[in-house]
C-alpha cells in the first residue's frame, strides 16, 4: 500500500516538473538577472513569512475567542448556582413571612408571570409551558394555596432575575419555589429553565 502510494506521489511530481506550465516559469526564471532572481527569490519569502504569520495569528485569534468563551460559559454557571442556592434557601422562609403580612385575596398566577415576562422584555415564543395548577384549602382551611409550573427556552440570566424579581416583588403572597436552570450547548449566552411558583394566601 505505501509503495504503490509513494509510486503515485513520485508520479505525480515528475508529471509536474515536466508540464508546460512549470517549463514555462523555469525558462522565464532562468531569463532573469541575477538581481531580478534576487529580488523575486526576496518577494516569494516575504510572501511566504506573511502567510505563515496571518495563519498563527488566525489560530491565536481562534484560541483567544475560546478562552472568553469558556470565561462567560463560568460566568453563566457561577450565576445559575448562585440562583439555586438562593432558592433553596430562602423558599420557606419567604413564603412564611409572606403568608403572615397580609390580608386574604386570591392570586392569578398566569397573569402574574405573563405580566412580569413582558416586563423581562422575554419573547413569548421563549416560554414553553405555563400550567396553573386550581385552588385549594391546605392546614386545615387556614390557607389557600395555588402553584404554577413555567418553562421558558432560550433566555437570558439577566432575564431570568428580572422576571424572578419582579414575581416576588409584585405579589406579596407569590414565592418561586423550585427553580432548575440548563446552560445550552449551543448558545452559552442562553439558558433554559423551569420553575415554580407558589402562592399560599389565609382566609
Amino acid at each position: 500500500m505505501f509503495d504503490n502510494l509513494k509510486y503515485k506521489i513520485q508520479e505525480l511530481w515528475y508529471n509536474l516538473k515536466e508540464s508546460p506550465t512549470v517549463e514555462k516559469f523555469r525558462s522565464r526564471y532562468d531569463s532573469l538577472s541575477e538581481r531580478d532572481k534576487k529580488l523575486l527569490s526576496s518577494g516569494l519569502k516575504g510572501l511566504f513569512v506573511f502567510i505563515l504569520l496571518w495563519i498563527l495569528f488566525s489560530f491565536a485569534s481562534g484560541i483567544s475567542q475560546k478562552e472568553r468563551d469558556i470565561d462567560e460559559a463560568r460566568r453563566v454557571m457561577l450565576k445559575v448556582d448562585e440562583l439555586n442556592d438562593f432558592v433553596s434557601a430562602n423558599r420557606v422562609e419567604l413564603q412564611k413571612k409572606k403568608s403572615e403580612t397580609s390580608g386574604s385575596k386570591y392570586v392569578s398566577l398566569t397573569d402574574l408571570i405573563e405580566k412580569q415576562q413582558v416586563a423581562s422584555l422575554i419573547n413569548p415564543e421563549a416560554r414553553t409551558e405555563l400550567k396553573e395548577t386550581p385552588k385549594k384549602d391546605v392546614e386545615k382551611g387556614k390557607y389557600v394555596e395555588n402553584t404554577a409550573s413555567v418553562k421558558y427556552s432560550k433566555i437570558t440570566i439577566r432575564q431570568l432575575v428580572k422576571l424572578l424579581s419582579g414575581i416576588e416583588k409584585n405579589e406579596i403572597f407569590a414565592v418561586v419555589s423550585s427553580l432548575k436552570i440548563k446552560r445550552r450547548t449551543d448558545d452559552i449566552r442562553y439558558i433554559d429553565v423551569e420553575f415554580e411558583v407558589l402562592a399560599r394566601t389565609p382566609k
